[in-house]
């Protein structure tokens, strides 16, 4: 994960005024010790837009230090005054014994509706995390369908643009699901035609997590027209046979993270170049102007070749060591046609040696 051996692409170096450094003199991206970088192939050469190393992905540089989003409904730091909790990206625990456990939440909007009822929610098994390819399960562990019957998230969503009297997450249930076991939820439509197909990754129940043998984790669900409006704020157009990357980029405490910078990396470009969103929490826009993300963390990239290996890795400037970059978290996944892809990059899983 060093940011050495990019090719001599100058890149303009940070603090003096822009004069040009040849790419192995980039700052390096801390390295934290992942068996599975080691020794990978650089999937792209060095640019002076992109001349940091993560894992063997080119990712541009951040312009800002790290920081927790603050004032946010969903996964806020407490107080302005919180710094990155960033342990986890050099001491990520160990995986303990898998126990079987009901996995219930809430399924939640990314963007588009007001009640999520009808939606299909599946949980699958990854395959060798130890080898990561992106794939998983051929048949579900569990699947629950929610109804307009189902308990509604007693949670304050009024401040959400998309409904202002407020959302209706509906909850979901399923039995079996094991923890310490990297998962991926799926949620797709049951019947109304009304939600797009959405595979979330980096999905980990923890033991400690248990409570009376259930443990909480909120789905997201899309509408169909949610996929055309990420590429549509930015003026593109994502082809139906490709997919769709989103994402967050979170601390160890689960907290959002302003000032991170990502990339995907394939055996096929994707159409775009990473898109970035604002930090308005209620109505967030994407952009290509902006660079890194903000207070809300989230990311996405359009037009992604389907039914291959994808990595993605975050980079963040340490914000008590200034110039320090660090890798804020690396994942294997796979893209389908038509379907987004998602999942919040929190640190080192334990299962990444």
């Amino acid at each position: 994960m060093s940011a050495l051996g990019c090719s001599s692409t100058g890149v303009p170096a940070s603090g003096d005024g822009g004069s040009p450094l040849l790419c192995g003199d980039a700052p390096a991206v801390e390295d934290t010790g992942l068996q599975q970088c080691l020794g990978c192939t650089l999937a792209s050469e060095c640019t002076q837009a992109e001349p940091l190393d993560a894992c063997c992905i080119q990712v541009a540089a951040p312009q800002e230090a790290l920081a927790d989003g603050v004032d946010l409904h969903l996964y806020s730091a407490p107080d302005a005054a919180a710094t990155p909790a960033l342990g986890c990206l050099t001491q990520p625990g160990t995986l303990g014994v898998p126990q079987m456990v009901t996995l219930t939440g809430y399924v939640r909007l990314f963007a588009s509706g007001q009640d999520s009822q009808g939606v299909e929610v599946d949980v699958f098994p990854e395959n060798h995390p130890e080898t990561p390819d992106g794939s998983f399960g051929a048949a579900p562990l569990g699947t629950y369908t929610t109804t307009a019957s189902d308990p509604v998230d007693p949670i304050d969503t009024t401040w959400n643009s998309q409904c202002p009297n407020g959302c209706s997450y509906r909850q979901y249930a399923i039995q079996n699901v094991p923890t310490e076991t990297p998962l991926v939820v799926r949620t797709r439509d049951a019947d109304s035609g009304a939600w797009a197909t959405v595979y979330e990754y980096d999905v980990y129940l923890q033991n400690a997590a248990v409570q009376g043998g259930q443990v909480t984790y909120d789905a997201t669900a899309a509408a169909e027209a949610d996929l055309s409006t990420v590429a549509g704020g930015v003026g593109l157009t994502p082809a139906n046979d490709l997919g769709l990357l989103t994402g967050e980029v979170h601390d160890c405490d689960d907290v959002r993270l302003s000032g991170a910078t990502v990339e995907a990396e394939s055996p096929q470009a994707h159409e775009a170049p990473m898109i970035y969103f604002s930090g308005d929490e209620s109505d967030p826009l994407p952009s290509l102007v902006s660079g890194e993300t903000s207070a809300l963390g989230r990311f996405a990239a359009i037009d992604m070749p389907p039914g291959v290996p994808l990595r993605l890795s975050a980079v963040g400037e340490d914000p008590s060591r200034p110039g320090q970059f660090l890798m804020l978290g690396t994942y294997v996944i796979q893209v389908f046609p038509g379907a987004m892809t998602t999942l919040a990059l929190r640190g080192r899983r334990p299962w990444q040696p």
